[in-house]
């Protein structure tokens, strides 16, 4: 079993990449995948799910969340090996959380003896390195100390330095100009990996599926009792969000301490989307995923009463006025900027006076794009 192990710090586009590499390889091999989240929000699982390439019903997709494979979700990490190995699988992608130890993760697969462990592809967001660490001239301050607990920093370092493939993300979102600084500061933590670029998630299949094994030792890992100071908090309410108030906080109150938000929402403005919402540092994103069952019911008039009668059915037990509309999040970043973004979050949801208007035919004021990208 080939074992293909995609690491890179939160909102790299680890699930982009994996998605779109399943799709396109599913048919040369039998491909399996182990996918983790930090949250307990399952978000990345269910829109690799969602391909119909991978399922847990073929034995082909082991999904863990609620906690880091590298940390306290280890020996479930490792029971999946064993299962995958045993189930047949050719080739293994195991996809990590983005605040994942990477090193332990590695050193696991090694002294597991399950199959053989080809490319460790560590993806890095082009645009968070830019902005967020100069070009990546401040990650350089770090390299040399290893501080008390996990931080984003630290993490980052490690999934560059244990890299047999460094794949820079969202090239298409950054000039061409600002590449060099940024190729100059990888190279200076990692001067051993491949270096490949990446836009829109896809880069050439044969760096991958043409990896040498990967034959670096793996150090002991020194810090494995450290405290990390990156965690998750999940967010769910059936209400949906006014998209002035949910524009205005990511526009004008994201703080830095908050590196990921991501999930399923719904506006009031628009009651039939289900949504797609991402985001990593300061760069946002809104796409269509699917239609709501309630608005199919309540507005399609071509629906043939079996249809209807299926659907009445499916949502007798969901919220008597929203149906299966409802709001999922889950947000990472520092503790003390989870709590306080939380809370203003809280405030996006609609009032009961805007819900009673909304419901009347009231309009919401709504700054986002009319026409979303749909999610493939």
């Amino acid at each position: 079993m080939r074992i293909t192990l995609i690491t890179g710090f939160l909102g790299a586009g680890k699930t982009t990449f994996l998605r779109r590499f399943i799709a396109d390889h599913s048919h040369t091999s039998r491909i399996g995948v182990i996918i983790n989240d930090l949250s307990q929000l399952e978000v990345d699982g269910e829109l690799v799910r969602m391909g119909d390439l991978v399922s847990e019903k073929d034995g082909t997709l082991i999904s863990i969340r609620a906690g880091s494979i590298s940390s306290e979700r280890r020996g479930e990490f490792l029971e999946a090996l064993k299962t995958m190995e045993k189930s047949g699988i050719e080739h293994l992608i195991i996809e990590t959380s983005g605040s994942t130890e990477a090193q332990v993760v590695i050193g696991e697969i090694l002294a597991s003896g399950t199959g053989t462990l080809h490319a460790v592809a560590t993806l890095v967001d082009a645009r968070m390195l830019l902005h967020d660490y100069a070009g990546g001239q401040s990650l350089l301050a770090h390299v040399r100390h290893t501080p008390d607990t996990i931080t984003a920093e630290s993490v980052l370092i490690e999934q560059l330095r244990v890299a047999s493939v460094i794949v820079i993300t969202k090239l298409d979102i950054i000039r061409e100009d600002q590449l060099a600084p940024l190729l100059r500061s990888i190279q200076a933590i990692n001067p051993e990996a491949t270096l490949v670029g990446c836009a829109h998630g896809r880069i050439e299949p044969s760096v991958i599926l043409q990896a040498a094994p990967y034959l670096r030792e793996m150090k002991p890992h020194a810090h494995e009792t450290r405290e990390s100071d990156i965690g998750s908090t999940v967010i769910r309410d059936p209400r949906p969000l006014h998209p002035q108030r949910f524009y205005d906080l990511y526009q004008q109150r994201l703080g830095v301490g908050l590196f990921r938000s991501k999930g399923f929402i719904w506006f009031a403005s628009r009651p039939g989307h289900c949504l797609l919402w991402n985001q990593a540092g300061g760069a946002m994103g809104l796409e269509f995923l699917s239609t709501w069952r309630t608005h199919v019911l309540e507005n399609d008039t071509r629906l043939l009463a079996e249809e209807k009668a299926h659907l009445h059915k499916q949502l007798a037990t969901l919220h008597p006025l929203f149906g299966d509309r409802s709001c999922e999040l889950t947000l990472i970043g520092h503790a003390r900027d989870l709590e306080i973004f939380s809370s203003e979050l809280m405030d996006c949801f609609c009032t009961d006076e805007e819900i009673a208007d909304w419901q009347s035919g009231g309009a919401l004021p709504d700054p986002w794009p009319a026409n979303l990208k749909v999610m493939r």
